[in-house]
């Protein structure tokens, strides 16, 4: 472990752990992570960074793209935040830094958030860009799906719900600290409550519960562990051995497996949920250069 990521961790650890908090408190986590976002240097000058208006008439929610001068593949990219929190801003570090080691293009979704749009508003925001990236000429062959957290299990949602709807799969799924399961019934859930520095594990339903809105938590494009996973695509997962989420990272992996879909799963000690996203550490540089790799071995 990183000199970086042991201070990542003591810091995290305070700010997340360091008081019980017996319910969530949306705006104040809202708020929390504008603050820190408002800190984030602007893309590096090679990145091109173009935002994109919502369109009403299309059933498109408001994105951006962060990409190189010549792409050579694109990315869909759903950031995550328990889908009640984060957006753009939060996660433009990540897709730049994605970007320019993957010679991509990557589109980042700024999906609607819970309490105020439940499930299954983001599955809607995520499919419909997913069918106009398609619409757009963009080759399914050279398009990969991908995403932290809730956005890494809302990515897989929206491969669901396009192969229920008859579309090509995208070349490759890129899954990091994947969030599959809002029943929240991984075993790691309890085991690992201590040694994860972000969350307060009782919070996790909290937070499912904003988002189902009455709905099962089974619900496959709620939670894409209990689906059909047969022909989605090969994916990469990445998960801490030190996370309360690491079960639905293993559970996955395992039944994807069974599904006869190919999957890849890397996992690292004493990091932090969804490391890969914090480009400040150098682990989090490393994990993007492998996902760029897997990337480019899966696009054409």
């Amino acid at each position: 472990m990183s000199l970086q990521s042991f201070f990542a961790n003591l810091y995290l650890r305070r700010q997340f752990k360091g008081r019980y908090q017996p319910t969530l408190n949306v705006a104040h986590a809202r708020a929390s992570v504008q603050a820190m976002a408002r800190r984030y240097p602007p893309p590096p000058k090679e990145i091109r960074h173009t935002r994109v208006p919502a369109d009403a008439a299309r059933g498109l929610c408001p994105a951006e793209w962060l990409a190189v001068a010549q792409p050579q593949r694109t990315v869909l990219y759903l950031h995550g935040g328990g889908y009640f929190f984060c957006n753009l801003d939060t996660h433009r570090p990540v897709c730049s830094y994605l970007a320019r080691v993957a010679q991509a293009q990557v589109l980042s979704v700024d999906y609607r958030l819970a309490p105020e749009h439940p499930f299954p508003a983001a599955v809607d925001d995520a499919l419909a860009w997913y069918r106009k990236l398609l619409d757009d000429g963009i080759r399914p062959e050279n398009l990969v799906i991908a995403g932290d957290s809730a956005g890494a299990g809302l990515a897989l949602a929206t491969l669901l719900a396009a192969r229920d709807a008859g579309l090509p799969m995208p070349a490759c799924a890129l899954l990091f600290s994947p969030w599959v399961d809002l029943a929240c019934a991984g075993e790691t859930m309890q085991t690992l409550a201590k040694a994860d520095v972000m969350f307060q594990p009782h919070l996790l339903p909290q937070a499912a519960a904003l988002y189902l809105d009455g709905r099962a938590a089974d619900e496959p494009l709620a939670s894409p562990l209990y689906g059909d996973l047969h022909g989605l695509p090969p994916m990469l997962i990445h998960a801490s051995n030190h996370e309360v989420l690491l079960a639905d990272s293993l559970r996955l992996h395992g039944r994807a497996q069974a599904a006869g879909v190919s999957s890849e799963l890397i996992r690292r000690d004493r990091l932090p949920h969804v490391w890969p996203t914090m480009v400040m550490l150098p682990e989090a540089r490393a994990s993007l250069k492998q996902s760029a790799a897997f990337i480019e071995r899966h696009t054409r």
